[in-house]
């Protein structure tokens, strides 16, 4: 990727990427659908504005439902697609007009929380009785109905939810759109520099000199926009705390956590277990990549560096498709069905193409088949984010087939569980069909250096950062670039201690990923791969019913709370012991990787 121009969208081959017409095959189609949600608005309204018998209320969550499933594709398709070519206006100005438009919408259907939590108990419980498949969502209306506020309130909230919604938009239009990147000449070769080709490539480079340029190249311009970006966030968290305040919450932690349905004492600990556990083995890990490059000094700009890169095989789209659903197969037919299906019927996107947004992931819009985007490169390692994402797919498929639009989406505090499990999974097979010491020292480092990194360390750091900023927002606090810039350079000196130099523009970080306009995301990785690490086992090592359970499990969808649905998998999240089990498990393959570089002879 060093000289290689990077193709327009309209350029790359179908093939590689998503069938979005699935959704809607044209913007006819889309603007048509979004007149008929309008009208199904009015109509629910008008019907249900006032709920008094049994019959009402379920006729109401059904026709409710079947707002939300609309709503859904909806805002998939107008989502979705700009991420693909943030340059494209055409597709940004489309996402506007829906996110104004569904605004209007949801202003006119704010009333029915309140409608429903004035319903008599009684009534309720019948519903409950009579259609379980609604019982959790219920249960999600009456805890939170204390804070709910009169019905006018309520609808002028739900109108200006694209206001409140602007920061991401703002960010991503920032990052995407208006960052603007030198190419860099090295050796007399025209190195290409954007979020990609740093990130996918240029963070791993072996070439120490170019790594480090690249580094400090690629946060100088994110050091021109730090206080544009610095006033965007602030403005996001300082409208976070007046809702949680206006509302009448605890604090700005419990009205985001209230989202998750996760209580605030398992957020802190999440966050204190892993600096007292994970930092000492990490700063063992920085140390090993230290001692098998044989650096100078061991920088931030350093960490991303693979430990035997040049062992890396090289994977086609096709080889990959095959390694996953060998890998995977001990998940059943069935199972197996949905993930070749991905690849055949086009639900991915995996073109390199200018205005591409960094990253992977996965959409399940209810009640279609799922979309992923990713940037495949031909690497071994991309073969795990594809195992990852697919995960999330399988777990839409099961759950849109077995539940309703109010019940189908899990907690984000559990969505990333089943995700890693796959992750994790493919990992393991790997490992055991590794025919020699060095083979299966790759495997090994890529679940430290990808898996457990990304989303025990990189995502720790944002968690504790994050916490650190709404600690401040709750005392009274504006902050500025200077204040995140701070913050997040005292995280990572915590973190990583003396054994990582930090360069200049480490404490830039916090710019570079957008989970912090998403609530409190990015504790949840730690979540999600502490009960994925469990699943995997279970997958791997376990009986056919420990499989069975799982996939009846990925069937429960948004039915039931997290920490509920955790323990249906055999997870109990309620205690620190299986976050100490995942750790324990990391530092087991970091022992491993250092036995192995001893006997191959391969620190410098």
């Amino acid at each position: 990727m060093r000289g290689e121009k990077m193709k327009k969208s309209c350029d790359v081959d179908p093939k590689e990427t998503w069938a979005i017409e699935d959704l809607y095959a044209s913007d006819e189609a889309f603007y048509a659908e979004l007149e008929k949600l309008a009208g199904m608005a009015d109509a629910f309204k008008e019907k249900y504005s006032v709920l008094e018998t049994s019959e009402d209320v379920y006729g109401s969550l059904e026709a409710y439902s079947d707002i939300i499933s609309l709503t859904d594709g909806l805002g998939t398709f107008s989502g979705i697609s700009k991420e693909t070519d943030a340059t494209d206006d055409a597709m940004a100005k489309r996402d506007a007009k829906f996110g104004s438009e569904v605004s209007k919408i949801f202003a006119k259907l704010s009333f029915y929380d309140s409608a429903l939590v004035k319903v008599d108990g009684k009534i309720l419980d019948e519903v409950i009785e009579n259609h379980p498949e609604y019982a959790y969502y219920l249960k999600r209306v009456k805890d939170t109905a204390k804070y709910l506020l009169d019905e006018k309130t309520e609808a002028a909230l739900a109108a200006l939810a694209p206001t409140f919604d602007a920061p991401y938009t703002n960010y991503n239009d920032m990052r995407y759109g208006d960052m603007k990147f030198e190419n860099i000449n090295h050796k007399g070769e025209e190195v290409i520099l954007n979020h990609n080709t740093f990130e996918e490539y240029l963070e791993g480079e072996t070439d120490t000199e170019l790594r480090r340029r690249a580094f400090a190249d690629y946060h100088k311009v994110l050091a021109a926009y730090q206080n544009a970006d610095a006033s965007v966030y602030n403005n996001l968290i300082q409208n976070e705390k007046i809702m949680a305040d206006l509302r009448g919450y605890d604090s700005v932690f419990h009205y985001l956590l209230a989202r998750q349905d996760v209580d605030f004492d398992v957020y802190e600990n999440h966050i204190d277990i892993i600096m007292e556990k994970l930092a000492p083995i990490m700063r063992k890990y920085a140390t090993i990549i230290k001692n098998h490059y044989g650096l100078d000094e061991m920088t931030y700009a350093d960490l991303k560096l693979a430990i035997d890169p040049e062992y890396e095989p090289q994977v086609s789209i096709e080889e990959a498709r095959d390694y996953i659903v060998d890998g995977l197969s001990p998940l059943g037919e069935e199972y197996i069905g949905y993930m070749k299906k991905a690849f055949e019927d086009r639900w991915i996107d995996y073109s390199q193409n200018i205005g591409k947004r960094t990253g992977a992931f996965c959409s399940s819009p209810y009640p279609s088949h799922p979309f992923i985007m990713t940037t495949y490169n031909n690497s071994m390692s991309q073969v795990m984010t594809l195992a990852h994402e697919l995960g999330h797919a399988g777990q839409g498929i099961l759950s849109n087939a077995n539940q309703n639009a109010l019940s189908c989406d899990m907690s984000m505090y559990f969505v990333e569980a089943p995700s890693t499990a796959n992750e994790i999974t493919m990992e393991r097979y790997l490992l055991k069909k590794a025919k020699d010491d060095r083979e299966k020292l790759w495997v090994l480092s890529t679940m430290i250096g990808k898996t457990y990194y990304h989303n025990f360390v990189t995502h720790y750091l944002e968690a504790a950062f994050q916490r650190e900023v709404y600690r401040r927002v709750e005392k009274g606090e504006s902050l500025s670039a200077a204040d995140f810039n701070a913050i997040f350079k005292e995280k990572l000196e915590k973190f990583w201690g003396d054994s990582v130099i930090l360069n200049e523009g480490s404490e830039l970080t916090w710019m570079r990923q957008p989970h912090y306009y998403m609530g409190l995301y990015s504790f949840t990785y730690q979540a999600g791969l502490t009960i994925g690490t469990a699943i995997s086992e279970k997958i791997v090592h376990g009986t056919e019913e420990d499989r069975k359970q799982w996939l009846e499990v990925l069937k429960l969808g948004g039915s039931m709370g997290p920490i509920d649905l955790a323990k249906a998998a055999g997870v109990d999240m309620t205690t620190t012991k299986p976050i100490e089990d995942a750790i324990d498990f990391i530092g087991q393959i970091v022992d491993e990787i250092d036995r192995l570089l001893k006997k191959l002879n391969m620190y410098k």
